[in-house]
């Protein structure tokens, strides 16, 4: 779905004014130690023309990620995960506003370097992308179903969104270009989006707590091998208040559904220097009845990685 904006057009799509600042800080890499397996199908096994397995950037590289999980995904599973998901989401959605805060990227030579917009009198118009304020959608979901007891819905009842935009930017993109009509490009993507939330959380959740630590059950989602994205995903309708220099935020909780049984809950806040919301995703189970998941669950507990252990709301 794409869609030209202006506040008269579609009043859904609510313009949100931020100074976005520097995002020079988020580019500082960290790496976890490195696994040997396919965290997303558990493939050991590499072709004899592949010399290992795959770095998993936890959140994507292009969105400034700077959390690696070395040798942690297979060829087939990170060519799903490009084309379900980042490639819509890094380079469809969010191209024009990562292009302008020069973000990462493994070809410069796609850099999007203009974007054509539209005149009052319905011409193109040909905007340099360093003129251009780039907004971005900002999806603000609901309570994942899983955690609400919310029955299956339509999507209107589990997302909305606004678009981020560069007040100061807005200012001088009229002022230089009086001919705009003052609509945007917005790319809408909010399944890959929840896919990307998904991927995240899992991903960090393998590298905080280990590959075995829990059973997964947020792959299907990732893998495109399931459309029920809002039972494992979800958020909130508030926005955070920016912090200073602030990086993209992550944490572990546990849930108890029942004696033994948690569910592995990871917390994520994007640009936390900006109004974002903070979503969520549902990875994992752990059985305390398993050692393997009794020993991590006790391990994390104690090292604080899991940053609530809560039980079940009834």
């Amino acid at each position: 779905m794409s869609c030209r904006h202006a506040l008269s057009q579609m009043p859904l799509l609510r313009l949100c004014w931020l100074d976005f600042g520097s995002f020079a800080g988020y580019f500082h890499m960290s790496r976890y130690e490195p696994l040997g397996i396919c965290i997303y199908c558990g493939e050991t096994e590499l072709p004899d023309d592949v010399p290992r397995f795959g770095d998993e950037h936890i959140i994507p590289l292009a969105l400034g990620g700077n959390l690696i999980l070395p040798e942690a995904s297979c060829k087939t599973c990170e060519a799903t995960i490009n084309r379900l998901i980042e490639t819509p989401i890094s380079s469809q959605e969010w191209g024009y506003f990562r292009s302008k805060h020069n973000f990462p990227t493994r070809n410069k030579r796609r850099r999007k370097t203009h974007v054509t917009l539209k005149k009052y009198d319905g011409g193109p118009l040909q905007v340099p992308i360093r003129d251009y304020p780039s907004p971005v959608p900002l999806y603000l979901l609901s309570e994942a179903r899983i955690l609400s007891g919310r029955a299956a819905s339509i999507d209107p009842l589990s997302w909305t969104m606004k678009v981020l935009t560069e007040d100061r930017s807005e200012t001088e993109m009229r002022a230089k270009y009086p001919e705009w009509d003052g609509g945007h490009q917005v790319k809408i993507r909010v399944h890959e989006f929840a896919r990307l939330i998904a991927k995240i959380g899992y991903g960090y959740a393998v590298a905080e707590l280990g590959y075995g630590a829990f059973r997964p059950i947020a792959n299907d989602i990732i893998l495109g091998r399931s459309d029920d994205l809002f039972e494992l995903v979800g958020g909130s309708f508030d926005l955070e208040a920016p912090i200073d220099g602030g990086d993209h935020l992550l944490n572990i909780d546990a849930l108890f559904v029942r004696a033994g049984i948690a569910l592995v809950i990871v917390r994520i806040r994007l640009f936390s220097a900006m109004n974002t919301p903070i979503y969520h995703a549902i990875v994992g189970e752990i059985n305390l009845y398993c050692p393997s998941h009794r020993a991590a669950f006790e391990k994390h507990r104690a090292n604080g990685r899991m940053k609530n252990i809560s039980p079940w709301r009834s």
